[in-house]
């Protein structure tokens, strides 16, 4: 499993956010006229492999009409990984061990005019042996 794979089945087996928004969970870029809600997500540049592990960043856009709802799929996705405060995913996730999650940096709602809608993006870092990506 890669990280991009990790990464999106833990987004899907979340109930609370498939709740929101159903199966718009997208990798990469979000699909253009896509349906609201969604949250799609990328790795940031600057990921680092050191001693038998590494560490990739991914930043997580995610898009409501409004900034109450964005805000609040933001809020499950960070939960669900951030491990900082104790209740991210920690150990085997479906074959790949994360060895540790934490928000990097979490940015506020903010609205996007050409689309009419309202992103939340969080940045989560991920530490994991190079040996987890099959």
């Amino acid at each position: 499993m890669t990280p991009e794979q990790m990464v999106g089945y833990a987004l899907n087996q979340t109930t609370a956010l498939t709740a929101i928004v159903s199966t718009r969970i997208y990798s990469g870029n979000r699909p253009a006229a896509s349906i609201l809600p969604c949250v799609n997500y990328f790795p940031l540049p600057g990921g680092k492999k050191r001693y038998g592990f590494e560490r990739v960043t991914y930043s997580f856009n995610c898009r409501a009409q409004t900034e109450a709802q964005a805000l609040q799929i933001m809020r499950i996705v960070d939960n669900l990984f951030n491990g900082s405060s104790g209740t991210g995913i920690y150990g085997d996730l479906n074959s790949f061990e994360i060895s540790r999650a934490s928000e990097v940096q979490m940015h506020g709602a903010i609205f996007e005019p050409a689309d009419n809608l309202y992103n939340a993006p969080v940045d989560i870092l991920f530490i994991y042996p190079s040996s987890s990506i099959s």
